[in-house]
């Protein structure tokens, strides 16, 4: 975009700002910024301190390029022209979220083109003349959550763009990423969800961080005792903002050679942005009184494990997207390095991981499907402990010598490096086991793209994440639902 163009585009936004309720003005204006880059947003839409900033290292520049001294007086009084002025002010700035208020409209409407029902609600908002206020937006997108699954009755609660906080993002940082990662044309639908999600994950890090600073020498008590608190609060809250979605039709592929199963394989699963949401701390974080006086804390790797049964995590899947990784649960168990490392701790690891495997596989309601999971997963665990000189007892019955009452791995450490799958299983069936519990672990197996097969419903649990957390990026951290 040249000079020439974005000042034509302030010019078209600043008479859009002064008819926040034209409907064609401002439909207008949003087609015309859809091609945009991120950057060029930023500058069409700055926050406040970044105008100034712009603004004179501007002046600076055009200065310098002058060959006369009444040509740079003439340029540092344009400096102060009421344009200008207006365009560095927090007025302007707020006139500018009303703007974006106003074309949020039809980016929604746009992601949720062919939804059943959709069209109806946006047909009944322009007609009454309600469309760009925060509060139609919300009524609107709370309809659509509540059709495709979103576990949170009303969780856009608010939706006023002028309320967003900015300490460690700008104020408009949030909406402008939502706009260019969703309505750009150039980017296919996983490309922009990726993008969201890497800014998302920034988000987390920066306003709402879940992890006490384990690192970090010396504490005073009073001061651990602190850190290990906020990070709790900061937890819980994360916890009940992550709620997830709800997919009832999951389906992947796994039983090649079987008629019946061949095409799907079909379960319910929840599907979540972080699989922090379901963090279970193993050893609760304390105040270690040595000399050190250091955090500790360790998390449960099988608690982890434990969820990937039932969810789907977005940012796991963004994961194994940008470094085509494996499902987190899966490299846990078959990683050679984590062998490498904590030899015993792994193998315990993957005793009760299958425990939680078959205990998930014996509550499955599908008959044909549970007999067939089954037996994969009994072949694996009696050749697995068979090491162990087990006497010849049914299956089931060796599951219960196993595992305790609580499903906690009965055997002692002397017994538990005789179950390293790896002396045990030949590669192949190695490789044979790791599909199979990538397959209980939700991971895509098949032809689908689950990017691209849920793009509404994660388009807009992304959204309201985002703006979300957006809400809280306040020095006094004042919580406001979306």
């Amino acid at each position: 975009m040249t000079q020439k163009d974005l000042k034509s585009l302030l010019r078209e936004k600043k008479i859009c700002r002064k008819n926040l309720r034209d409907e064609e003005k401002i439909r207008d204006f949003y087609q015309k910024i859809k091609g945009l880059s991120l950057n060029e947003m930023e500058e069409l839409f700055p926050a406040p301190e970044e105008s100034i900033a712009q603004n004179l290292f501007d002046y600076t520049n055009e200065i310098l390029c002058e060959n006369t001294l009444n040509k740079a007086i003439d340029i540092s009084l344009s400096m102060f022209d009421p344009e200008t002025i207006e365009k560095c002010s927090d007025g302007s700035f707020q006139n500018d979220m009303k703007l974006l208020q106003s074309m949020f409209f039809f980016l929604i409407e746009e992601i949720f083109r062919g939804e059943k029902g959709a069209a109806a609600l946006f047909k009944s908002a322009i007609s009454e003349g309600t469309w760009m206020e925060a509060e139609t937006q919300s009524a609107i997108l709370n309809r659509i959550a509540s059709g495709i699954g979103f576990i949170q009755n009303s969780p856009f609660d608010s939706l006023d763009f002028c309320s967003l906080g900015g300490k460690h993002f700008r104020a408009n940082e949030s909406v402008l990423r939502i706009f260019y990662n969703f309505m750009h044309p150039a980017l296919y639908a996983k490309e922009g969800i990726v993008n969201e999600l890497n800014f998302i994950r920034e988000q987390q890090k920066n306003i709402l961080p879940i992890f006490p600073n384990t690192r970090k020498m010396n504490y005073t008590k009073s001061d651990a005792n602190k850190e290990i608190e906020e990070k709790a609060e900061n937890l819980k809250i994360l916890r009940s903002m992550d709620f997830g979605f709800f997919d009832s039709d999951y389906t992947q592929s796994f039983f090649a050679c079987d008629e019946e199963f061949r095409e799907s394989f079909t379960r319910p699963i929840t599907c979540k942005c972080f699989q922090e949401t379901n963090l279970v701390w193993e050893k609760e974080p304390h105040f270690n009184l040595s000399g050190r006086r250091k955090i500790v804390a360790k998390k449960s790797d099988r608690a982890i494990n434990k969820s990937a049964l039932m969810n789907k995590f977005l940012y796991s899947e963004r994961n194994m997207i940008t470094h085509v990784s494996e499902n987190f649960a899966v490299f846990r168990l078959f990683s050679k390095e984590y062998t490498k490392y904590e030899m015993v701790f792994w193998e315990e690891l993957l005793l009760e991981s299958m425990y939680d495997v078959h205990t998930y596989i014996l509550g499955m309601s599908s008959d044909g499907a549970r007999k067939k999971l089954l037996a994969i997963l009994n072949h694996y665990f009696e050749k697995i402990t068979d090491r162990l000189g087990m006497e010849k007892i049914l299956v089931e019955q060796r599951w219960e010598c196993v595992f305790g009452a609580q499903g906690d791995c009965n055997l002692e450490k002397e017994d538990l490096k005789k179950t390293n799958i790896f002396n045990i299983l030949s590669d192949d069936e190695v490789t044979h086991f790791k599909r199979f519990m990538a397959f209980m672990y939700c991971s895509e197996n098949g032809d689908s793209d689950f990017f691209e097969r849920n793009r509404k419903r994660i388009q807009l649990y992304l959204i309201y994440l985002s703006l979300r957390l957006s809400s809280m990026d306040f020095q006094s951290m004042d919580l406001i639902t979306f």
